[in-house]
């Protein structure tokens, strides 16, 4: 697909300068912001679910110590 964007002079010449096909250029940073932000998500996903992970642990816990308190209290 083809689009069109507005860029400084300054920098059409810069990229000019230094690369032959601007297009696979602007391909290029595109493709690695995406990854980027595909990882960040990634990274965000994997730290909430250690949090909920850690929640149900705490959860787990509590509800051992209070059945081992009930067990003890109970004489059983």
């Amino acid at each position: 697909m083809k689009i069109s964007i507005s860029l400084p002079d300054e920098l059409v010449r810069y990229v000019d300068d230094r690369v032959k096909n601007r297009s696979q250029l602007v391909e290029r940073l595109l493709q690695t912001w995406r990854r980027q932000q595909e990882q960040e998500a990634m990274v965000e996903a994997c730290l909430l679910l250690d949090e909920l992970n850690d929640l149900s642990n705490d959860d787990e816990v509590a509800w051992q110590q209070a059945a081992i308190i009930d067990w003890e209290v109970s004489g059983s």
